[in-house]
Formats: structure tokens, sequence, C-alpha cells
């Protein structure tokens, strides 16, 4: 007897948390198009996903002509102008899926389901550049924690999701440049790398850990109510205890990053495809770009865990090697200040920057005293209800006053 669902099962044998993710939501994609839709929302109910469970175990007991359709399938991403690198993912998870369930339709099946699908192997967004020009426009907007994440990303080839997973252990400040260790079971390769942040990234870090305990025990209380109607308040102690650099989930950051765009008046969205132009992802495409312009691109290629193309002929650098070429082409990704300030970076003159991370660490204490303040406020209230109320009666007041003398 089985005892777990087909899908489960399917998904479980890949390792990493985020592939599990995608894996499963493309066979229900697959599961929604044979039998009508499941979900009513972007994540499926436990009921739902028992549902598809259901669903998976009739498709391989009743009888279906699987190559037709798959087929029908690829025709409808292709109907529906569905990306190609998506509809060739989601195509060959089906495929693997198949084949898991002993259900494998044959090479010339899949060949023709191919051939049904949208063609093509690029993205079909026509993605805008990010240059210095671009990101000191966006920078102003952004929150501070978002900022030195982007400092951070787009100085080291770093993905969003290795970022988020570093631990503060991982930060070596005490080095120049600052390097970092990424863990392989937080790449997405699964092998450990080193690579380096600027200067400029380096200083936000550490003016950011200058607040980083208040702002993990303010983002506690902030979700302490939130817990509490949820029966989680055990998951509080985990907040506290977070260890990683960056206490935050990505798709808060993915958020913030598009209201950024926003204020700024950049979030533009390509017509066809209805996807923003601009995507934190793109702070890798950056590195790559501007660093291969300065140091030999082996070597940019290596700190961005793209090694896979470099063979046993390939000279491998060491980390010394990979220090001195980082420090080379650093002003490169020193972005958000003049490239005159970043020349004198790469050169040893700080004294701009010493200027720019002044006015951060100001933008850090304005942060710190209002959180203080907050924290505060939420303390008197909790001892003594009565005071807010107090609170807003006096401000019902001056406003009514304000209104009598007009």
């Amino acid at each position: 007897m089985r005892r777990s669902g087909r899908i489960e099962e399917f998904v479980s044998l890949q390792g990493n948390p985020r592939s599990r993710s995608s894996y499963q939501s493309a066979v229900r994609r697959y599961l929604d198009f044979i039998y009508g839709p499941v979900r009513t929302g972007r994540v499926a109910t436990r009921e739902e996903a028992g549902r598809y469970e259901e669903l998976a175990e009739d498709y391989f007991t009743e009888p279906h002509n699987h190559a037709i359709d798959v087929q029908r399938f690829a025709a409808s991403l292709n109907a529906a102008k569905t990306p190609p690198k998506s509809a060739h993912f989601w195509l060959s998870v089906v495929r693997e899926f198949f084949k898991s369930n002993g259900a494998d339709i044959g090479e010339d099946a899949w060949r023709m389901a191919k051939r049904r699908g949208p063609k093509g192997r690029r993205a079909r967004t026509r993605e805008a550049t990010f240059n210095k020009d671009l990101i000191q426009r966006i920078l102003p907007y952004m929150p501070l924690l978002l900022k030195v994440i982007f400092l951070t990303m787009i100085s080291s080839g770093m993905r969003i999701g290795e970022t988020l997973k570093l631990r503060i252990g991982d930060v070596h400040l005490d080095e120049e440049p600052v390097r970092i260790t990424i863990p392989g079971d937080v790449t997405k390769n699964g092998d450990p790398r080193t690579t380096f942040i600027s200067r400029e990234a380096a200083a936000a870090i550490r003016a950011w850990l200058e607040v980083r305990n208040e702002w993990l025990q303010s983002s506690t209380n902030r979700n302490a109510g939130l817990l509490r109607h949820l029966g989680k308040e055990h998951l509080a102690k985990a907040i506290e205890n977070d260890e990683r650099l960056f206490p935050v989930h990505v798709t808060t950051v993915h958020k913030s990053f598009v209201t950024a765009l926003e204020k700024a008046g950049v979030d533009d969205i390509d017509p066809q495809t209805q996807r923003r132009k601009l995507r934190l992802h793109q702070c890798r495409k950056f590195f790559r770009t501007v660093m291969a312009q300065r140091i030999p691109v082996d070597a940019v290629e290596l700190m961005m865990g793209h090694d896979g193309y470099l063979t046993d002929a390939y000279v491998r650098y060491t980390e010394e090697e990979l220090r001195q070429y980082y420090r080379q082409a650093e002003g490169a990704v020193c972005v958000g200040v003049a490239d005159d300030v970043a020349a004198a970076v790469v050169g040893g003159h700080l004294d701009a920057l010493q200027e720019e991370n002044a006015a951060l660490r100001g933008e850090l204490n304005q942060i710190q005293r209002q959180i203080t303040m907050m924290n505060a406020m939420q303390a008197d209230v909790g001892a003594n209800p009565e005071a807010l109320q107090r609170l807003v009666d006096a401000r019902i007041k001056e406003m009514m006053g304000k209104s009598g003398e007009s």
C-alpha cells in the first residue's frame, strides 16, 4: 500500500527545497490542465494538496492516452504564450514524473510535444540593464535592509537565495577585501565557493550589524500578535535565535525591491510578457559584465559559481589570486558612489567613502531611535492600555480644536 502520494514521493527525490517546490508546481500545473484548476489561490491549501494527490493517483490508474495528453499540454502552453524556458522546464518535469510512475511515452512523443510547445530558449521579457546611473536613481528609495542586501549582491555576484542564507560567520569583515565563504548547502550546485564584496558593501554590513539585534527584536514584537492568532507562538524563539546575516524572507525582499522601483519611477513592465524589466537577479548579470571587462572571465565565473565549463586544463585560481583580481576590479562594483569616488576606494584613498559611510550611519542611528521609541510605546501600551486611549482622545481634541479655529 502506498504510504504517501505520487507527487510527494516524486518531489521528495529533489534535495533542494526550492527544486522540490518547482517540481511540485509543474506537476500540479499539468494536472490542472487535465482535470481543471484545483487551487483557488497562489498556494495550495492542505485540502487542495490532498486533491492533487487523488488526481495523480487517478491519472495513472485510469485509462489515459498519455502521449496525446502531453502534446495537448505543450500546445496549451504555446497558446498561452508561456515563456519558452518555463515551458521547457515544466515539460521536462512532467516527463520525469511519467517515468517515475512507469509511464514513459517514448522519444517520438516527446519530440512531438516539444514541436507543439513554445519555440526558443531565451527569456521573452526584454529586460532592462543595470548601470550606475540607474542604480543610484533607485538606491535612495531602498529601505535600509534592502539597500545592504542589494550592495552585497551586486558586488559579490551571489544569488538572492545564497545571500539570504548567509550566516554572520560566513562574512569575514576583518579581511580586505571582505571575503565571503558560501557553504555547499547554500549554493545552487552544492559546491562551496569563495567570493568578495566591495568596501562600500562591507561598510553597509558593519553599519547594519549595529542595529541588527534591535531590528530582530522589533520584528519579533511586530509578529507576536500574528503568531498568537495562528497558534505558533513557539516560532518567536526561532526568530530571536536566527543566525542569518539578513533574517528576512525572499518574498519580503522582492516586494521591497518592487516598491523601490515604483518610487523611483523605473518600474517598467514588458508589454508582451507583463513581467518587470528590472529584477534582483540582474545584480549577477551586472557583476559578470563589469568585472569581466577588467579581469579574466574565468575568475569572474568562479566567484559566481559558474565553474562547470572549466576543464582540468584551466588554471584553478587560489583564494589569494582571486582576492588580487577582485581588488583590481572592485571599483566597478562600488555602485552607490560616483566613479571618481570608486576609483579612490581602489586606490586606497577612503575619505570620500568614509563620508558616504557616515551618512549611512546617520540613517542607521535614526532608525535605531525609531525602533527604541516604538518598543517603548509598545511596552507602555501593553502595561497600561488606558494610555493608548488617552493619546487617541488627546489627538481627537487637538484635531477638533483646529477645525473650530478654521
